[in-house]
């Protein structure tokens, strides 16, 4: 029979109190609900025998992105705060509302990762996202923000990281995805505020909304683990994963026009030429009334899967201008410095 529990609330995430080389379940109050019962984001403190890094892993802040969520209990697992240096702090549900409520947004429908670091005055969204970047977020050294698509899209597994920042360089190049994307911090995001305060961050794409795909997990803790050797908060060689991986230097959507049903073409990873029709739109008949072409060489890094479009609705997501990068190996615990 297993033993209850008592998970304690505390208002803030004071790091010295939690004892070296254990592990430490807790929730943290946010803001309140209607019922004036505190929102509390639940948080897991591996607080390593040796003084080191505070690395931040978070996940769900939209709260229908779950594969970090299995990505971060399979990593507990594989920790032994023993034999740990430093502190992990990992929010597998940083969007509580939104995840009871299997949605995307903040209860007041407004997007969480675009109003960083929220407001103490303002609204309930920004009063909640103020709360977790100022009582969580900010105890970090580095964060690892973990994602996935949104409901009707899938993505492959990849990174978004300023490549021309060294030490978000350095991270993206540490994870083991099939493709990074150089984006520069776009405003609001957690990504954007951490990197603003001395935090380097990157986002961690992991595959679709609402499922938890296992071998995108793994390949995601694989890159995590290859982190924490790099930053010597664990035993073990840090591996080369760069070279595995597409570099774009950017990204965008290609288009619909037209309303209909649409059939969306290639495969996520696919190569894709100029001039290659992508995705064909019908009317509810049959007859082809659009004909959506890459404008140029890329590589597909998501895609629409809804087969119900409407003119203007996001269908291929291509990363273009790939950089074939010349093998290499990471050098274990040190700067990483590839132009």
């Amino acid at each position: 029979m297993n033993k209850i529990v008592t998970i304690k609330t505390k208002d803030q995430l004071k790091l010295s109190d939690f004892k070296r080389g254990e592990k430490h379940r807790l929730y943290v109050h946010l803001s309140e609900n209607a019922l004036s019962i505190p929102w509390k984001v639940p948080v897991i403190v591996v607080r390593g025998k040796k003084k080191g890094k505070v690395l931040g892993i978070t996940a769900a802040i939209h709260g229908d992105e779950l594969n970090g969520i299995s990505t971060i209990f399979k990593l507990i697992e594989e920790i032994d705060p023993e034999k740990l240096t430093g502190t992990l702090v990992l929010v597998p549900i940083c969007n509580v509302p939104g995840y009871m409520t299997n949605k995307r947004y903040f209860l007041d429908n407004v997007d969480l990762n675009r109003i960083m670091p929220g407001q103490i005055n303002g609204n309930a969204s920004k009063i909640y996202a103020y709360h977790l970047t100022q009582k969580i977020i900010s105890k970090f050294d580095y964060l690892l923000d973990l994602h996935t698509a949104s409901h009707g899209r899938v993505n492959s597994l990849y990174i978004r990281a300023d490549l021309d920042n060294e030490e978000t360089r350095t991270l993206a190049y540490l994870q083991n995805p099939q493709i990074i994307v150089k984006k520069y911090d776009e405003s609001g995001t957690l990504r954007a505020w951490t990197n603003e305060q001395g935090i380097p961050s990157i986002t961690i794409e992991i595959g679709n909304p609402n499922a938890f795909q296992h071998s995108l997990i793994d390949e995601t803790l694989e890159g995590i683990l290859n982190t924490m050797r790099h930053l010597n908060m664990i035993d073990g060689e840090v591996k080369d994963h760069v070279t595995d991986a597409t570099i774009c230097d950017h990204s965008y959507w290609l288009l619909s026009t037209k309303g209909g049903i649409v059939d969306v073409l290639p495969k996520l990873t696919d190569k894709v030429k100029k001039g290659e029709v992508v995705a064909r739109v019908y009317d509810v008949f049959g007859t082809v009334k659009e004909e959506v072409i890459a404008d140029r060489n890329g590589i597909v890094i998501g895609k629409n899967v809804s087969p119900n479009c409407l003119a203007g609705n996001r269908l291929v997501h291509l990363g273009v201008d790939e950089i074939e990068l010349e093998p290499q190996m990471i050098p274990a615990n040190d700067e990483i410095n590839i132009e």
